[in-house]
């Protein structure tokens, strides 16, 4: 299988990009580099990659070729595996293939829903046969018996299989009465098998309807067992290297003619062929064979398939176990792991319930602890700010108490992470750095990669922006070196936006850049809607605004996707921005609007000062100006997130100038400088020594004084990137160095 893929890729029919979920269709194990690749996805991402990695080798392979995909028996699939044939039916619909699809009516899963997203799809119900025709079946069987096959035509009804059955009856020397279902027939056919042949095909009855050889061989304990007279019987048939019944029906048949203590005793040792080699058969085996170690099985074949990020098996696996399962740990484990796998699949309220019922099933303070934990990252997405850290102060008391060092940095992580949206500094960073520390006693390298993460986040919520960036380019070493690539991917944004703050533009924006690359490859969208943000504010200050343009649409059409409110009104600004400076006055007006208006209905602590100092440098009237300015002054004074701190002051300051407004100017210079004292940044020191020399010439446009300070800031200008030049304003200051007036309005 393994050479038939490394053919495929080396023939161009996988292109290298989807080798990855090739492999896990296949089941075969990924490569280091794609393993990290494909953990770092979210399940939606896999998903649809997937479906596309299939469609895109159904075109290729049908362009060499016209192709027919046939599956069988669909009544059998689960969710995962209709969705693939909605996506394949409409892909064969747009090259030169054909899927062909069989099920039983009566466990049809082609309802009303799926024919119609699965146009075009023609459905043929087959009927009895007709009499011709099953004259014409019968004919090759008992050519010299035309009144037996006769009989058969007639007993059959028009039943193809029950008549295919009937003859191989009569073939096989039969004269008795004939029987009255499939089941008395196969039976009838069964008896006049030799015994080790009549063992073999109940024992392979007991596998399922596709066996292989060996595990046949091994629940008979013959290890030289040859198949040869079933297959002359056409009992079965071969396909590769397995074997497969004539039919379903058949093997169902058999089982069912089994005495119960004959099948426990076969699934019993089937069920320790697949220890080692099937997880999900060997439960299933033990479950059949009604043995109390059933349960565990399940959890245990549900933990490998969650780990392969086959969550529509293992939820099926889990709420199997749960179903069989009086064992008070086997409950817990299983509750609580349906429930990760809940939140993995995003059904939020379905995997709260499950976290919730692991705690009524919890028989230790441990175990109420994890459950605690599942509960508060639920309610984390949902919103539930309070009760998530009601969650999170009881998992707390237990996990001290206990010494469960992974947990505790895991619950003051999750902590540190409620804190940022409400503006909380102090327990951000307190909270991060006590998860850091636990981690690392722990040796638990995945937590401490989301401590490192949340402390860039606490760092740059006080606007420590330098220690920000440290932080996160640890996080994002650290990822890269334990293969933890989600969470590389989730940081990478924001190492790229403080990087930006720290004057590195140019290089901050290959980082935004290579931060959406990672995103989309691994389908994080809120990671990449953020990383647009930062090459957004890159080429802005690089006065590339159309390319600017391009990254804030993105973002917005990223926050609309994901019902990320607050950043469609921070993404609606910025494109109000560009408009402002490339003339388009109309449409700043409408996008600062809105922008200001969905920031008032989500709170304006997050964004507010930001998206009011924007519609102020957009604002005509004088008055308005200063009313927007007044509002954010006192958002900020109540606390808003740092990077209102350091924006809207920078737009503040030019508000003054072009209002003529100095002193009001040299104050937002003087508050911007005051919030990065503790931790200068160069970005910001341009703008404060920018409004303040413009703030002077516009007091005194006859200062000489201020030339050597122009010049200088001509050349920071240019050292940090920050190139953006709307129309110059200030005329005096021609006539104080000519060269000036270029550089007068950065």
């Amino acid at each position: 299988m393994l050479a038939a893929l490394e053919s495929a890729v080396k023939d161009g029919l996988v292109a290298g990009d989807e080798e990855v979920f090739i492999n896990d269709l296949l089941g075969i194990p990924q490569p280091p580099q794609l393993r990290t690749l494909y953990d770092a996805m979210d399940n939606s991402t896999r998903d649809t990659l997937r479906r596309m990695s299939i469609a895109g080798l159904v075109e290729r392979a049908s362009r060499l070729q016209p192709r027919v995909l046939a599956v069988e028996d669909l009544h059998w699939a689960d969710r995962s595996t209709l969705a693939h044939l909605v996506s394949l039916t409409a892909t064969v619909a747009n090259c030169p293939s054909l899927l062909v699809m069989t099920s039983r009516l009566e466990h049809d899963q082609l309802d009303e829903a799926w024919r119609a997203a699965a146009t075009p799809l023609s459905v043929i119900e087959l009927g009895l046969l007709h009499a011709d025709e099953a004259a014409a079946l019968a004919a090759p069987f008992l050519a010299a018996n035309a009144a037996a096959a006769n009989r058969c035509v007639e007993r059959a009804a028009g039943n193809p299989l029950f008549l295919e059955q009937l003859l191989r009856n009569a073939v096989e020397g039969a004269d008795a009465a004939v029987p009255g279902s499939i089941q008395s027939l196969v039976q009838a056919r069964l008896d006049r098998l030799d015994v080790p042949d009549r063992l073999a095909i109940q024992a392979a009855a007991v596998l399922g309807q596709r066996f292989d050889l060996a595990a046949l061989a091994y629940l008979l304990e013959r290890r030289d067992y040859n198949p040869e007279r079933l297959l002359a019987r056409r009992m079965i048939r071969p396909v590769g290297e397995a074997f497969l019944f004539y039919h379903a029906l058949i093997q169902e048949a058999i089982y069912d003619g089994l005495l119960r203590s004959r099948q426990r005793a076969l699934h019993k040792r089937a069920a320790s062929w697949f220890e080692d080699r099937d997880k999900a058969l060997k439960a299933a085996h033990l479950d059949r064979s009604g043995d109390p170690a059933a349960p565990a099985a399940y959890l245990q074949a549900a933990r490998v398939q969650a780990t392969e990020y086959r969550f529509d098996a293992a939820r099926k696996l889990t709420q199997r176990g749960l179903e069989l399962s009086s064992n008070q740990a086997d409950r817990f484990a299983l509750s609580y792991l349906l429930g990760d796998i809940l939140y993995q699949l995003g059904e939020m309220s379905a995997a709260l319930d499950a976290f919730v019922r692991s705690l009524s099933m919890a028989g230790s303070d441990a175990e109420r602890c994890r459950g605690w934990i599942g509960c508060a990252r639920v309610k984390q997405v949902i919103d539930d700010l309070d009760g998530a850290f009601a969650d999170l102060d009881r998992a707390e008391t237990v996990a001290v108490a206990h010494g469960l060092k992974v947990e505790e940095s895991q619950l003051r992580f999750l902590r540190g992470n409620l804190s940022f949206p409400r503006g909380d500094v102090e327990t951000c960073l307190s909270e991060h750095r006590r998860s850091l520390e636990l981690a690392r006693v722990a040796g638990a390298p995945e937590c401490e990669a989301d401590a490192l993460g949340g402390l860039g986040d606490a760092e740059y919520l006080r606007g420590r922006m330098i220690s920000a960036h440290r932080n996160f380019q640890n996080c994002i070493t650290l990822a890269r070196r334990h293969g933890l690539g989600r969470i590389g991917a989730a940081n990478r944004p924001m190492a790229a936006f403080t990087r930006w703050y720290a004057g590195e533009t140019k290089e901050a924006l290959g980082e935004a850049r290579e931060a959406i690359a990672a995103a989309k490859r691994v389908g994080h969208k809120r990671a990449e809607m953020i990383a647009h943000h930062a090459a957004y504010f890159c080429l802005q200050a690089l006065a590339q605004f159309d390319l600017a343009a391009d990254h804030a649409t993105q973002s917005l059409s990223l926050a609309e996707q994901l019902h990320a409110t607050r950043f469609e009104a921070e993404a609606l600004a910025l494109r109000a921005d560009l408009d402002r400076l490339r003339g388009n006055r109309v449409e700043a007006r409408s996008d600062i609007e809105q922008a200001l208006s969905i920031a008032r209905k989500t709170g304006m602590a997050y964004t507010g000062a930001i998206v009011l100092g924007i519609a102020a440098l957009i604002a005509d009237d004088t008055e308005l100006r200063r009313a927007l300015l007044s509002e954010a002054d006192a958002l900020l004074a109540a606390g808003a997130v740092s990077h209102n701190h350091l924006l809207f002051p920078k737009d503040a300051i030019e508000v003054c100038l072009e209002m003529g407004d100095w002193e009001r100017s040299n104050q937002y210079a003087a508050q911007l400088e005051a919030y990065t004292r503790h931790e200068p940044l160069p970005l910001m020191q341009f703008f404060i020594a920018r409004g303040r020399v413009l703030a002077a010439i516009g007091v005194d446009a006859r200062r000489r004084d201020v030339i050597p300070e122009l010049r200088r800031l001509t050349t920071e200008a240019e050292r940090l990137g920050c190139l953006i030049a709307p129309p110059a304003r200030r005329s005096d200051a021609a006539r104080i160095d000519p060269d000036a007036l270029i550089h007068a309005a950065w």
